[in-house]
C-alpha cells in the first residue's frame, strides 16, 4: 500500500548510513498513473544536507515542498486531489565517494535484498559463493555491498548461480556481502494532516476517509462518501438493516492506479454529481416531466431515504467494517445551506447547514476630496460630489446555523474549523457554488451530558469581493 504524505503536517525522511558525510534527496513529484521508476522531467526538488560532528544521519521535511503541488478544488464535483511523490537518495562519504544507502525512513524508502552471504574465492571484479543462487535471485543492475566497509559495486553479468561479474573489484574471499533490488516506491500525498497526539508522519489505512460518527442528508438527497481506492473493499448504504445499495471500491487496473481514482466519492444512489431525485432522473439519461402531481409525490415520499453506511476495508493487517450512522432532516422553512470543506485527510466532506442563515454585506473605501471649481465661468457645481470614492470594494458574509445533531459530530465540527478550504452550495434549483472563508476564530464544542441539544452557529465570508475586479 502506498504510504500518506499528509502535507499540512510535517513528513520526514530520515537518511542513516554508517560512513556517510552527507546525502542528496532527489523528489520526483507527478499526476497520473504511478510509475515504478524516476522520470527525469517529474523531478521538482534536488535536497543535500551534510550530517552534523558524529551524528550518521540526516533528516529531510518534505510535505511543504510538495503541498505546492497540490490544489484541492470544489465545483460541484467530487473529484480526487492528490499527487504521487516518489524518492531518490545518494549518499556520500568524507572522500565524496558514492555510498549505497539501503537503510532509510520510511521503510518504503529501503531497498530489498536479495541475497546475503561471504565469498568463497577470490577473483578480479567477481563475487564468488559456493553456497549461493544467483541465477533465481540476483538480476543485472543489482547492487552489492561490501558489509565491512559499506562500499558496493554494481552486477554487470551472472556467470552461474555461484559467481558474479561486477563493475568493481570489491568482494574478497571471506568478505560478507549484501545484494540488493533498488525498488522505487511513489507515496501518495495529499492536503491531509494529523494531529499532535497522532505523533510523526501519520499514515492512513482504513478505507474510510472521514472520521466516524453520524452524518446527516436533507429529504430527497443522497449522501458522498469519501473512501480510500487502495484499501476500500466494498461500500452499502442500509436502511432498517437491507440493503439498499452496494457497489465495490478499487483501482481499474490494480497493478497502474491513477490518482484521479485515488480517492472515490461513493453516492448513496450510485450517481456521485447528482443530489436530488430530479438530477438522477436526468443525470441517468432519462426524461423528467414537470407536473403537479409528481411535485408532490416528491415533497410526500423520501427517495433514497438510509439510516447506515457500511465501509468494508483491508489494510496490512487485517480486514475491517467502519459503520456511519445517518440521520435526515426534517423538513425546515429554511433554505438549506450544504457546506463542503476538506478535512484532515485531504478529502471533500459534505455539513448541513438547516436553520436559518443571515447575509451582510461589508463595505471598505477610501475617500478624497476633489475640486469642482470651474474658474473659466467662476462658478461651480452644486451637485457635483466634492467628496469622492476610492476602490471601493463590498464583501459579503453569512452566518449559518445547524439544526440540532449528535455529539459525534463534534469531530466534523472540529475538521471544518480547521479546513483551509470551504464551499457553500444552496440546495435550489440553480445549485451555485460559492468560496467561503472562516469568520468564526473559536467554537465552543457542545457535549450531549452538559448542553442537552447540541447546535452550532458559524460565521464565513465569501472568499471574494462583491464587485468584479478581477484583472
Amino acid at each position: 500500500m502506498a504510504r500518506i504524505i499528509n502535507t499540512r503536517s510535517p513528513f520526514y525522511v530520515k537518511i542513516s548510513v554508517a560512513s556517510m558525510e552527507s546525502a542528496e534527496l532527489k523528489i520526483y513529484i507527478y499526476e497520473g498513473t504511478i510509475a515504478t521508476s524516476p522520470n527525469a522531467n517529474n523531478l521538482k526538488y534536488t535536497l543535500s544536507k551534510a550530517s552534523l560532528g558524529t551524528d550518521n544521519y540526516v533528516v529531510f521535511e518534505v510535505s511543504e515542498l510538495v503541498r505546492d503541488y497540490l490544489d484541492s478544488k470544489y465545483d460541484g464535483e467530487y473529484d480526487s486531489y492528490s499527487v504521487w511523490v516518489m524518492m531518490d537518495i545518494n549518499v556520500f562519504n568524507l572522500a565524496g565517494d558514492t555510498v549505497f544507502n539501503w537503510t532509510s525512513t520510511p521503510s518504503n524508502l529501503q531497498n530489498s535484498v536479495q541475497a546475503t552471504g561471504t565469498a568463497t574465492g577470490t577473483a578480479t571484479n567477481k563475487l564468488i559463493d559456493n553456497s549461493a543462487s544467483f541465477t533465481s535471485t540476483v538480476s543485472v543492475g543489482d547492487i552489492v555491498v561490501e558489509t565491512q566497509s559499506e562500499q558496493f559495486a554494481n552486477v554487470t553479468a551472472i556467470d552461474s548461480d555461484t559467481q558474479l561479474t561486477l563493475d568493481d573489484n570489491l568482494i574478497q574471499d571471506g568478505g560478507g556481502y549484501a545484494i540488493y533490488r533498488k525498488t522505487y516506491y511513489s507515496l501518495l500525498a495529499t492536503e491531509g494532516y494529523g494531529y499532535f497526539e497522532e505523533g510523526i508522519n501519520p499514515d492512513f489505512d482504513e478505507g474510510l476517509m472521514m472520521s466516524e460518527g453520524t452524518i446527516y442528508r436533507i429529504n430527497d438527497r443522497s449522501v458522498n462518501i469519501p473512501v480510500s481506492a487502495e484499501t476500500t473493499n466494498s461500500v452499502s448504504f442500509l436502511l432498517n438493516g437491507e440493503t439498499v445499495y452496494s457497489t465495490t471500491v478499487g483501482y481499474d487496473n490494480p497493478s497502474a492506479p491513477t490518482t484521479s481514482e485515488v480517492i472515490q466519492y461513493i453516492a448513496s444512489d450510485g450517481f456521485s454529481g447528482a443530489d436530488s431525485y430530479r438530477e438522477r432522473v436526468l443525470e441517468a439519461g432519462g426524461v423528467f416531466e414537470e407536473n403537479s402531481l409528481l411535485d408532490a409525490f416528491e415533497d410526500e415520499i423520501d427517495l433514497g431515504e438510509i439510516d447506515e453506511v457500511y465501509v468494508n476495508y483491508t489494510n496490512a493487517t487485517e480486514t475491517k467494517t467502519k459503520i456511519l450512522k445517518v440521520k435526515t432532516f426534517d423538513c425546515s422553512k429554511y433554505e438549506p445551506i450544504r457546506v463542503t470543506f476538506v478535512n484532515k485527510y485531504g478529502a471533500l466532506q459534505d455539513l448541513y447547514f438547516t436553520r436559518r442563515s443571515n447575509e451582510s454585506i461589508n463595505v471598505k473605501t477610501e475617500d478624497y476630496k476633489a475640486s469642482v471649481m470651474d474658474f473659466a465661468n467662476f462658478s461651480y457645481d452644486t451637485s457635483s460630489h466634492q467628496m469622492r470614492t476610492l476602490n471601493l470594494v463590498g464583501n459579503e458574509s453569512i452566518t449559518l446555523n445547524t439544526d440540532y445533531i449528535d455529539e459525534s459530530c463534534n469531530e466534523h465540527i472540529k475538521q471544518l474549523m480547521l479546513s483551509e478550504q470551504i464551499w457553500m452550495t444552496r440546495l435550489t434549483d440553480e445549485e451555485k457554488v460559492v468560496p467561503l472563508k472562516l469568520k468564526s476564530n473559536s467554537l465552543q464544542l457542545k457535549k450531549r451530558v452538559s448542553d442537552k441539544l447540541i447546535q452550532y452557529t458559524m460565521e464565513f465570508d465569501v472568499a471574494a469581493d462583491k464587485i468584479n475586479n478581477i484583472r
